[in-house]
């Protein structure tokens, strides 16, 4: 029996092995993924041979979004572009292609080299570049532009653009925030057509010098397509413009730079490209922040700021949180969440009404949401003959609901559609949590999309949570043993003790055990004695310079011993409620005697046996007696603030010397 048993026990344990192993393998393409290209007055058309894209069973139309790299240092969106090389030479094509709504791996990047003879005249033939056209649209200067969300496991492309006007400068990339607490993104590759030098060594005590000479920056931020948020910060001195720019790559982990040289171009662009780590599983449906910071020579900055969702897969139907990851320590009153809903039209024909039916936790408070953003662009309903416009209000089973109303979202399927983001929409919000303390749990949310009439799209669940830390455990208190424990034939009298200690466990577990461990010393006194005993005996008594032998006929005995005890309790938790929290576990326990006197009373008989005689003994090696190392089961209870703060404990544990003891103490979680 025992032996079909540990066979079942193994045959689990390798499932769960392979099930975890498979659940990390990532599936790879086989296809041999090329690229078309067809050549004609010197206007090369491309083309992407890619695997087919295989449909989710009941989902979306798949489709792939492109990045086309033509090696020149100019790149396009198209599916199908045309290029016109200006100088000769031999040029790599390649284009980075995202499987959206699709089912198979990610598609392989296929490359193609081009030679080029000599100059082309054949630039006029061209269609314009809308990509590079329209790539300025936060600023006009600098930006950053992502060809997809972070997939964990995957790699992801950024295109840096500058608007040099003439000017030199360094271009800073700022990645892995500290406040998600992993470094999901890991820097790759980046080209260099436009010669720029890649600063490998960033000195960040160099960087001072730098900010002092900033006289005024401008902060734009975008997440597909642009929010529209531009603010300009004027500098009146340089601490000013230190302290800014200190507080904003203090809040990164990486950094990346180069230079940059206007003799090579007016406008130039760079591709670089990041592994995302798996690491950034913990984080799916979170939004991080990748900030982009130019630097020119003449102090006038601009700073760009990207939000990326981290995905499991690339849908852009989606529900994003920020933060994913909180600090219960340091929350405050009324901790602020920051949502993004986007969306993205797939028929043919515009949508007319976009509904968002929100389903938010109940720790939020609904009534405190806050529009930051929103595309399409259109005004509240609110406003008088409104045409295009939005109206939010929260349901009876409080839902929380925005609605597009009248509006014209472009389809991908459309034979017209030019842009593939302009087939997108987003919401981005903000919403305050309960004043209260809040539970240390995750907040889940998702959203149920509506284009005109057409069955809801459910976007993916938006989970938003405490990070896992560490709490300080400071503990104060006194104990007491009850009654009158024996060993051997001396009888105990314990006096109460006071005891300090500290210890450490997971912070504020939510309906789950946890373990906790502390160390703590204490001071207490035993005072023990032995009842007067018929006992027969020979005890030397020295009289007059002489030793007499008498036979005493009973004894007695008293011991006082001061004990500094040194105890390491580790238990198992479980918070009932916010109030009341039990544990139980073993101490390991060690007794050391810092004072002590003994002393042993013979009662005796003199010659004459008339008179009775008391001889005193004393031990006076009792003071290196300590105790053996023991082990001491316990129960305890603490009744209080048990996630965070005060309360009142109380342990009963179990020594074989003093029996059943108890402690009332004081603890403190920080």
């Amino acid at each position: 029996m025992i032996r079909l048993l540990l066979s079942l026990i193994f045959t689990l344990l390798c499932g769960l092995c392979i099930a975890q192993e498979n659940n990390l393998i990532v599936q790879v393409d086989t296809f041999e993924s090329r690229i078309e290209v067809h050549e004609q007055d010197g206007v090369f058309q491309f083309k992407p041979i890619l695997r087919p894209l295989v449909q989710i069973p009941g989902g979306r139309t798949p489709y792939y979004k492109y990045l086309w790299d033509f090696g020149d240092g100019h790149f396009s969106t198209q599916a199908e572009p045309t290029h016109v090389y200006a100088k000769p030479g031999q040029y790599e094509v390649s284009v980075y292609a995202v499987n959206n709504y699709d089912y198979g791996p990610k598609p392989k990047r296929p490359k193609k080299t081009i030679q080029i003879k000599s100059g082309s005249s054949a630039i006029a033939k061209v269609s314009p570049n809308y990509f590079e056209e329209n790539f300025f649209s936060s600023n006009g200067i600098f930006q950053i532009y992502k060809l997809s969300d972070a997939k964990p496991g995957e790699d992801m492309q950024l295109v840096v653009g500058i608007n040099t006007e003439g000017r030199k400068g360094k271009i800073f990339i700022l990645s892995n925030e500290k406040v998600a607490g992993l470094d999901g993104f890991r820097y790759a590759y980046q080209s260099q057509y436009y010669k720029e030098t890649i600063d490998s060594l960033v000195q960040k005590e160099s960087l001072n010098s730098m900010w002092a000479n900033v006289k005024q920056s401008t902060f734009t931020k975008t997440g597909s397509p642009d929010y529209g948020i531009k603010e300009v910060s004027t500098f009146s001195s340089s601490q000013q413009a230190i302290n800014y720019f200190k507080n904003l790559y203090g809040a990164y982990n990486s950094i990346a730079a180069y230079d940059v040289d206007p003799s090579q171009s007016e406008k130039q662009f760079s591709l670089i490209n990041l592994d995302v780590t798996e690491n950034m599983l913990v984080d799916t449906n979170a939004i991080v922040t990748i900030t982009g910071v130019f630097l020119p020579e003449d102090g006038i900055a601009n700073v760009h700021q990207v939000d990326i969702p981290v995905v499991k897969s690339h849908d852009p139907n989606k529900m994003s949180v920020r933060p994913a990851r909180m600090s219960y320590r340091f929350q405050s009153k009324n901790k602020t969440l920051t949502y993004k809903v986007q969306f993205q039209n797939d028929g043919e024909g515009d949508a007319r009404h976009v509904r968002l039916e929100m389903f938010l936790p109940p720790e939020v408070r609904k009534e405190t949401f806050r529009l930051k953003s929103l595309y399409p662009k259109c005004d509240t309903c609110a406003t008088l003959n409104a045409m295009g416009c939005y109206q939010y209000y929260i349901k009876d089973n409080g839902t929380l609901v925005f609605h597009f109303k009248d509006i014209a979202l472009p389809g991908t399927a459309s034979k017209t559609l030019t842009d593939p983001d302009s087939s997108k929409g987003f919401i981005l919000f903000e919403i305050d949590m309960e004043k209260k303390k809040f539970k240390n749990k995750s907040f889940q949310s998702y959203t149920d999309i509506y284009f005109d009439n057409n069955p809801p799209i459910t976007t993916n669940i938006s989970t938003s949570r405490f990070r896992q830390i560490w709490s300080p455990i400071v503990t104060i208190g006194s104990s007491a043993t009850f009654g009158t424990p024996k060993e051997h034939t001396l009888k105990h009298q314990f006096k109460p003790g006071i005891q300090l200690g500290f210890g450490l466990a997971p912070m504020a577990p939510y309906k789950k055990p946890f373990w906790q461990v502390e160390i703590y010393s204490s001071f207490y006194n035993r005072e023990s004695n032995t009842d007067l005993i018929n006992e027969q005996g020979v005890i030397e008594v020295q009289e007059n310079g002489r030793y007499m032998k008498y036979e005493y006929r009973a004894m007695d005995s008293t011991e006082s011993r001061t004990f500094v005890s040194f105890q390491l309790p580790v238990q198992l938790r479980y918070n009932i409620n916010s109030f009341i929290s039990i544990g139980g576990g073993v101490s390991i326990r060690k007794d050391i005697n810092t004072q002590a006197s003994s002393t042993k009373n013979y009662y005796y008989l003199t010659a004459q046996g008339t008179e009775e005689n008391v001889f005193t003994v004393e031990n006076p090696t009792l003071l290196k007696e300590n105790s053996s190392w023991k082990c001491n089961p316990f129960f305890d209870i603490n009744v209080g603030k048990v996630y965070m703060g005060p309360a009142l404990g109380f342990r009963v544990a179990y020594d074989k010397n003093q029996k059943t003891y108890s402690g009332i103490y004081g603890i403190w979680r920080f």
